[in-house]
């Protein structure tokens, strides 16, 4: 099962890889920002591009724990029941709300114990 994950990631391209491998990272009741998870890789990525990675992802993948730089949930753009679920997955796993589609980020922002390692790199680029 591994294998064939770690195959259709490989086929989407090494920085999508890295980008699921940091959002299965985010525990329960935790939330991560689009730009945060672009400063996390190391693959030099924006955080338009993670947003690509995530409009893909496989579905062991919590793309709900990933919000705007404010909390917002930003998906409900392109579909309002895409941004219910999005709301519906987060409060059962106890993220609250400070408006209908602002998740409180401070209180539930995720904060790695081991980052990996390079930073934040100088200059962005789409993969």
């Amino acid at each position: 099962m591994r294998r064939a994950r770690r195959a259709r990631e490989a086929a989407r391209g090494p920085c999508f890889a890295e980008i699921y491998r940091l959002v299965r990272r985010i525990p329960r009741g935790r939330v991560a920002s689009y730009g945060q998870i672009a400063a996390l890789c190391r693959s030099n990525v924006s955080a338009r591009v993670v947003g690509w990675a995530l409009a893909a992802c496989p579905p062991d993948v919590p793309w709900h724990r990933v919000v705007d730089r404010e909390g917002r949930l930003s998906i409900g753009r392109r579909a309002l029941w895409l941004q219910q679920l999005q709301r519906d997955l987060l409060r059962s796993e106890g993220v609250t709300f400070l408006r209908e589609d602002q998740v409180a980020i401070e209180a539930h922002r995720w904060r790695p114990r081991h980052p990996p390692l390079g930073g934040i790199p100088a200059r962005r680029r789409s993969c």
